[in-house]
This record gives structure tokens, sequence and C-alpha cells, in this order.
């Protein structure tokens, strides 16, 4: 027995035909995603480099300057903010394989420095990429950033040193220098078992002075580490304790008072673990952090 079936109409084929390729790439998506899920069943790898998950930190920076906030309007703010440890570990995709990680924020104002304790949820968010159907990128993903804690101010050190705290950007000058270079000391409180960098930057205009700086605890000199996964070369701290900060030139005694254009004052800042973000530069007419906030 013979069953007469119908053509079907030009439209109906099309959206036959559009019907299966929109089904056959929901299947293709799925399959993405399980592959993808799949190679990220492995051991705990770094964050990387996640300082877009902290676009949106102003309400941190408000709430730490509090209840100072509305004496410092309009000045200059210096900022570093950096995680605890070199590397934050997030094992896959989505809140339930982040982590939540502790990190460092200081805020300097003219001689008033503002240092806190923020943790921040992290994890890894995945898309699809436009390099082939099965390409797909990792982004990080910040959430419920808060600060938990107030650094209160560290206690003073003995005479011709001076005590900072860290992450605050310092303001110093490449004279006068002593007969062995220095042109300054500084205390620093640090924690054990990290690895601490020094930055050392000198003004953008007039004629360069070679600076180093050294970090010793006890006058016992701190070993110099290469940081791979920071690619950076870092001061390894055994134990808590208050380091000794020393910057010299290195230019010899000889070459004389800075006269003219060259450069005549630089910043520090010191930091532990993965840096996030900072700001720390001598002063210039466009930005200056070191304006003195009147009582």
């Amino acid at each position: 027995m013979k069953t007469n079936v119908s053509p079907l109409r030009p439209f109906e084929y099309v959206a036959l035909v559009v019907g299966a390729l929109g089904w056959a790439w929901v299947l293709i998506q799925i399959l993405g995603t399980v592959l993808t899920l799949e190679r990220d069943r492995g051991a705990p790898n770094p964050a990387g480099e996640p300082q877009d998950a902290f676009e949106h930190i102003h309400p941190i920076y408000r709430e730490l300057l509090s209840p100072s906030r509305t004496r410092l309007q309009g000045h200059g703010t210096c900022s570093k903010m950096w995680f605890d440890h070199d590397a934050v570990l997030i094992r896959g995709i989505g809140p339930l394989n982040g982590s939540t990680a502790p990190v460092w924020l200081t805020l300097t104002v003219g001689s008033k420095v503002f240092v806190g304790r923020v943790t921040v949820d992290l994890w890894r968010g995945s898309a699809a990429g436009t390099g082939g159907l099965d390409s797909s990128y990792n982004y990080t993903v910040g959430d419920n950033l808060r600060l938990v804690e107030r650094v209160p101010p560290p206690r003073p050190g003995p005479p011709g040193w001076r005590v900072i705290q860290p992450g605050e950007c310092v303001l110093g000058s490449t004279e006068p220098q002593d007969s062995s270079g220095v042109i300054g000391r500084f205390l620093i409180d640090l924690p054990a078992q990290r690895s601490v960098g020094v930055r050392l930057r000198d003004e953008d205009e007039g004629d360069y002075v070679p600076m180093t700086e050294k970090l010793t605890l006890e006058e016992h000199d701190v070993p110099e580490v290469r940081v791979e996964q920071l690619k950076d070369d870092r001061y390894q701290t055994e134990r808590d304790g208050r380091y000794q900060l020393t910057v010299r030139r290195t230019d010899g005694i000889d070459a004389g008072r800075a006269t003219g254009g060259r450069s005549r004052r630089y910043t520090l800042y010191v930091a532990w673990g993965a840096w996030i973000t900072s700001a720390c530069a001598p002063p210039r007419p466009s930005f200056n952090c070191f304006m003195e906030v009147q009582p």
C-alpha cells in the first residue's frame, strides 16, 4: 500500500534546515563546555594577573580613608594594592572553584598613610572565543571586595631612621649623601616567608642619578631570589621583624651636589606577594600626592 506524501513547501524546507543547524550548534556548544570543564579538573593554577577584577574599588578607598575623607578631598592620593602571597589558586570555572584571597591596600596622602587588609572572592569565568568552534578564553572575576581591618601606625624608630609602612609611597632626596653614598635610611615591619619587592623611581625630568637599595635584618643581608611566576627579583624574608632598608647613590661621593636639571628626588615603596595596582611617582605639575593636609 502506497502512501502519498506531499512535497515540502519552500518555506517549510528552509525552516527544517535552520532548525537542524540550530540544534547542531547547541550540541557543539554543550560538547565544548564539557571539554572545557574536563580540562579544568587538573591541579590548581595561579590566577595570573587579575587586575581587571579590581576595576571598581573606589568604595573601599572611601571606607579606608574614613573618617578623614572630607579633609582629604582635593588632594592627590598614591595607592598600592597587592595579594598577600605570590599567587592565588583558582581550581576551575565558576564561584564554587574559586577562593577568598587576602589583599592589602595602602593609600598615601601627604604625610598620612592608611593601610588596610581587604578580602576578595576570585574565580575564573569562561566565554567562547573567536578562533574556532572549540576556542574559549578565561577571565578573572572578583566579587565581594570588603575591608576587614585598618592597620594601626607602626611604633617609632631610633633617631636617623624613618619608619615607613608597607605599600607607603615614600618621597626621598638624592642629596645630601654620607661618606658611603647613603641617601635614605628606612625601617619597615615585614612578615615572614614572603617575597618582598622594592621599587625605586626617580623624577622624569633632569639628569639620571644611579641608585640602589639593600634590605637587612639585624645587620644581616636579606637574600635576593628570582620569583619566576612574577618574573621579578625579590628579597625573601625568613621571619617577622623590623627590617632596615637603605638607599644609596652609586655614582660616588665625588659626583657633587645635584645642580641645574639634575634629578633631586625619588620615590619608593615596599610590598610583598603579587602586586595588583600601584601609583607612586615623584611630584609633578599634573599630580602630587605629597601635598600636606591641613589638620
